[in-house]
């Protein structure tokens, strides 16, 4: 912390080839831009300013250098688009996969940023978008071919290209009406039993309340899944999931900032399902 008045925000995200992407079916633009993304979810699920990122690559020595360019490409995109400097990095000689390694870091007002423990009872339960979409749009870039163009459009575009909520994060934790909030990378299930575990309470779903989009309502069709028990469970939305009182409904969720899916009640750190 420099001062009383500022604190550092530090995340790091780390993709390898074969785990988190394949290179067959990544646009490596896409990739570079993604690697960015995440991490800028992580800097926005505590209300912050993202800054300077740093880049270390570990590749094998025959790797085409032309694709890494390209990765480079939709990096920098990224940085720009979001008015992060990418400072420095490291690229290291491996045998073995492909790996990509980020570290961001950002900045907050010190009485501005908000954690994943102040959720309290009482409190209501919203995330910022339709879920789902993302672990649908993997499934497609696989090998699943039952949705319409459109739809597998929007779907592959949600997990190739997350739309990391950075301003609306700042807005939310500047309000001051968060108590808790995180971003939703590896499913919501998971994520928000975060909050409930940081914070000690209970998070009770409301399961008809969870945001479908229509393309995965279709993905689901045709595949003969539950979209709610999808939504919950699938990850890499970098939707934030955040808790507070019902004032922000007032002042976000007339732009459709947000929806309600839940509340917060007394408890020992679980999620479950409202009956």
């Amino acid at each position: 912390s420099s001062g009383s008045d500022s604190v550092l925000l530090v995340t790091t995200d780390t993709l390898v080839e074969g785990s988190h992407f394949a290179i067959a079916n990544t646009a490596p633009e896409g990739l570079g831009y993604k690697l960015l993304a995440v991490s800028l979810s992580d800097i926005a699920a505590m209300g912050g300013t993202p800054r300077d990122a740093v880049l270390a690559v570990s590749a094998p020595g025959t790797f085409d250098a032309g694709y890494l360019e390209r990765v480079f490409d939709g990096l920098f995109a990224c940085g720009r688009r979001f008015g992060v400097n990418i400072v420095g990095g490291d690229t290291t000689e491996i045998v073995g996969p492909l790996v990509f390694s980020l570290t961001l870091m950002g900045r907050s007002a010190a009485d501005k940023v908000v954690y994943r423990s102040g959720a309290r009872p009482g409190d209501r339960v919203y995330v910022s978008g339709t879920l789902g979409d993302a672990g649908a749009g993997l499934r497609i870039s696989e090998d699943f071919d039952g949705v319409s163009s459109e739809d597998r459009q929007h779907l592959l575009r949600r997990f190739h290209r997350p739309e990391p909520r950075v301003d609306l994060g700042k807005r939310l934790a500047d309000s001051g009406m968060v108590s808790a909030m995180i971003d939703l990378s590896d499913g919501p299930a998971s994520d928000l039993g975060h909050i409930a575990k940081a914070s000690q309470v209970d998070l009770v779903i409301d399961f008809a309340s969870i945001p479908i989009s229509d393309a995965l309502a279709s993905f689901c069709e045709s595949s003969k899944i539950s979209p709610v028990e999808w939504a919950l469970t699938a990850g890499e939305d970098y939707e934030l999931a955040l808790t507070g009182g019902h004032e922000i409904e007032d002042k976000f969720m007339l732009k459709n900032d947000l929806y309600y899916i839940g509340e917060v009640v007394d408890g020992e750190g679980f999620t479950r399902e409202r009956i």
